[in-house]
């Protein structure tokens, strides 16, 4: 057995494969392929010369206009395209709540602030909130329900004297 003899050559040498393999051209078909296909094909005198052709044929409003409508979509296909990007980015600003009304008409109703928002905050944040929008003591001590001294239930927070 050969060195360089391949798997197919052992293959056919024990008769387990064809003596050829694949497929055939005829003898001098690829020889005048080019001569033959011209030939089948029909005259066409514009290629010849396209040149003439096109110089012939006259511009339309569209096609020449076409390339400023195409650069046109283009940009503003890149301009949604970064809105898009900003918009899933969440880069814009949030609205102010007078914005929304059903959101004002709830931060204004007191029964919903003491049941949901004031339930999360303690007495302390609350107070300061209060003072740091310019209240005065009186009006946090009311809102509140504290005295002084007096302990708040929820989280057992008691105001200093000092700070009333």
């Amino acid at each position: 057995m050969a060195e360089n003899e391949s798997i197919l050559e052992r293959a056919r040498r024990q008769g387990l494969a064809r003596p050829s393999a694949g497929m055939h051209v005829p003898a001098g078909y690829f020889e005048d392929f080019a001569r033959k296909m011209a030939e089948s094909l029909p005259y066409r005198a514009e290629a010849e010369a396209p040149e003439a052709v096109a110089a012939a044929a006259p511009k339309t409003l569209w096609t020449r206009v076409r390339p400023y409508v195409y650069l046109a979509a283009m940009f503003a296909g890149i301009w949604l395209m970064l809105q898009m990007f900003a918009m899933m980015g969440g880069g814009r600003e949030l609205k102010p709540i007078d914005d929304n009304p059903v959101l004002a008409e709830a931060l204004s109703d007191d029964d919903f602030m003491f049941d949901y928002i004031y339930d999360d905050l303690s007495s302390y944040e609350i107070a300061d909130q209060m003072m740091s929008d310019g209240l005065d003591m009186d009006d946090i001590e009311n809102s509140i329900g504290m005295e002084t001294g007096e302990s708040s239930p929820s989280d057992g927070f008691v105001l200093p004297d000092s700070m009333l």
